[in-house]
């Protein structure tokens, strides 16, 4: 099996950036190349901003949102109006305005099977018949005894999600590296794992239109890891820092190509996923990684208001 073979059997695909933010934008490439072959796309993301662009914790629900056309209870599609109730545009709002198509939002908050059940209901209602979600950085590819994971709660739910769909589907990784939570030498071991069990179904370039877009939209947003995608595109190499100079980058040729791998076999290979397996609230996926160990985006961005998570 290869993306190029699961992309002829569809007739229409959603691409989704599995980790909120800025991860729409790495769609892009996927996105293009899928329209190439004649396939018609749809493009998603979570309703989970940065804290930089929604200051409150966490994803929010549809009923939080302004602007859009309600899917399911835990699916919507942003417009270019699309705004929190404080009147913060999503990423999504951008690449709705950018590209002048409504973009699917998904709020993880059910956790993985809640998750899995507002997938299904997007797909028969949107007539969608394969997922791709997209990772920006390849954190998603974590075993699990990476130390620089910040920010594993999203993308293990949407692995998950994904994995468990019982609907052909694939998870793509661009940017290599460009998130900063796991190294070169990391990614390359947790790929070689996968080659060695045969789950890697191929690999696309961005080509300079695609790079257009991503940037086109990118100077509107306030990513960071899709952004490198772009300078690593305008040739751009080494080291650098992002997150206020918290995490360290090294920024390489491969941060421009999508690698595509069944998602089956990332969840398999990862401990993460297996913790947050079968959880039905954001909560509950949050205080188990927060058990084993695991600091989440969540926990920081609790931190960031001064909140325990108790309290939630």
């Amino acid at each position: 099996m290869s993306i190029e073979e699961l992309a002829l059997d569809s007739r229409r695909a959603l691409v989704i950036g599995i980790g909120g933010g800025g991860d729409v934008i790495g769609c892009i490439p996927t996105a293009r190349f899928l329209r190439r072959l004649g396939v018609e796309v749809l493009l998603g993301g979570l309703t989970w901003e940065r804290k930089v662009v929604d200051p409150l914790p966490g994803p929010r629900r549809v009923e939080e949102l302004e602007g859009v056309v309600e899917v399911c209870e835990r699916a919507c599609l942003a417009t270019p109006e699309t705004r929190t109730r404080h009147g913060t545009p999503l990423t999504e709002s951008v690449v709705s305005a950018c590209t002048g198509a409504e973009v699917l939002l998904l709020d993880v908050g059910g956790g993985v099977e809640g998750t899995k059940e507002a997938l299904r209901c997007a797909m028969r209602r949107l007539e969608v018949d394969l997922v791709i979600g997209i990772d920006v950085g390849g954190d998603s590819l974590a075993m699990g005894d990476e130390k620089g994971v910040q920010s594993p709660l999203a993308d293990s739910i949407m692995l998950l999600s994904i994995a468990e769909l019982g609907a052909p589907a694939a998870l793509g990784v661009i940017g290599y590296g460009s998130d900063g939570e796991l190294t070169q030498d990391e990614l390359n071991r947790n790929i070689a794992w996968l080659l060695g069990r045969g789950a890697f179904l191929g690999a696309v370039g961005a080509v300079p239109e695609d790079v257009e877009v991503m940037e086109r939209i990118a100077k509107r947003t306030a990513t960071e890891a899709s952004r490198l995608v772009v300078e690593a595109a305008k040739g751009k190499y080494g080291h650098c820092r992002i997150r206020k100079g918290s995490r360290r980058v090294f920024l390489t040729p491969m941060s421009v190509v999508t690698l595509y791998f069944l998602p089956e076999a990332v969840a398999e290979m990862s401990r993460i996923a297996r913790i947050v397996r079968g959880t039905r609230s954001l909560e509950e996926a949050d205080r188990l990684l927060r058990r084993h160990g695991y600091a989440t985006e969540l926990y920081y961005e609790e931190r960031a208001r001064g909140v325990e998570g108790e309290e939630r």
